[in-house]
């Protein structure tokens, strides 16, 4: 009982947590609340690999229960969210495998950060989809998520223990390529979806090899402001979110997906006007000043207030 009760108390605050959680540092709770429910304070050994898979997909599975309707389909926000559950519950499981060496503790926190990227990345494409394909995505997440320990740790129990960094090394690099195909489909979707409203003239036809990039869009000057360019950035990509959703649903489902992309596409066109109207603002200062600059050599009184 005294083992019993603090896990029960662990795992219903992972729920609560993962729920609730709207901020990074939530979800990084949620994540070491799940994991020290599952694992307990400690671990003698890593578990075998069927073992790890199996409590690791009921997690998954309930962790998709609760978060699926709040898991963003953008890249950047699935990650943000998901790499914090990742991290919170793979350091959760170094500590319950801090008695079975260094190897060990980095093998099993490496599969659970890796599997829970992978759920994360396939979360992401699933919140982008619409009808069977949503839910055939989260299933395939819930699936390869739970292959990908149950490999890592598999390879852990084969390998010499003067190999025992590679499962951690492969874990990491699992956890980046993950993203790849996310990253990939959200750029073909920025292509495809506001191309089209680029021909309509909603926004700036120079703007989509930058909201193509996640690199770029975070810094272009050109987009304003950051409180401006985060809007922006995001209306335009849920934007084209809500066309894709609309194109691949059927009957009533598509006047309510209208209703979002109308909603979307008025964020976007205010946005667009307010950087345009700010920056000609700007420029008719700058010829202002350049218009005055004679009069003032000259000697000439020179008043802006005028």
């Amino acid at each position: 009982m005294d083992v019993v009760l603090p896990r029960v108390v662990l795992g219903l605050a992972s729920l609560a947590l993962a729920r609730r959680a709207r901020s990074p540092r939530g979800a990084a709770l949620a994540g070491a609340a799940g994991a020290a429910a599952a694992a307990g304070a400690s671990l003698p050994a890593l578990p075998a690999p069927l073992a790890f898979g199996s409590v690791l997909l009921v997690g998954i599975l309930v962790l998709t229960a609760l978060r699926a309707d709040l898991h963003s389909p953008l890249v950047s926000e699935a990650a943000a969210s998901s790499l914090a559950i990742a991290g919170g519950a793979g350091a959760a499981c170094a500590l319950a495998l801090a008695g079975a060496g260094v190897g060990s503790a980095s093998a099993g926190a490496g599969a659970v950060f890796a599997a829970l990227s992978v759920w994360g990345a396939e979360g992401a494409r699933a919140s982008a989809e619409a009808g069977w394909r949503r839910g055939a995505a989260w299933a395939s997440g819930a699936v390869l998520s739970t292959g990908v320990a149950a490999g890592l740790v598999a390879l852990a129990d084969h390998l010499p223990p003067r190999l025992s960094f590679l499962p951690a090394a492969a874990a990491s690099l699992v956890s980046i390529l993950a993203w790849l195909p996310a990253l990939v489909l959200e750029r073909l979707r920025v292509r495809r979806e506001l191309g089209e409203e680029a021909r309509l003239g909603i926004l700036p036809e120079e703007d989509l090899p930058v909201l193509g990039n996640p690199w770029r869009r975070r810094r272009e000057p050109r987009l304003g402001r950051a409180d401006e360019r985060h809007e922006y950035v995001r209306s335009a990509l849920l934007l084209a979110v809500a066309r894709q959703q609309q194109r691949r649903r059927t009957g009533e489902a598509v006047r309510l997906r209208q209703l979002e992309v109308l909603a979307f596409r008025t964020r976007v066109r205010r946005a667009v006007e307010g950087r345009g109207a700010r920056f000609a603002g700007l420029s008719g200062d700058a010829e202002a000043w350049a218009g005055a600059a004679p009069e003032a050599a000259r000697g000439a009184p020179y008043h802006p207030e005028a």
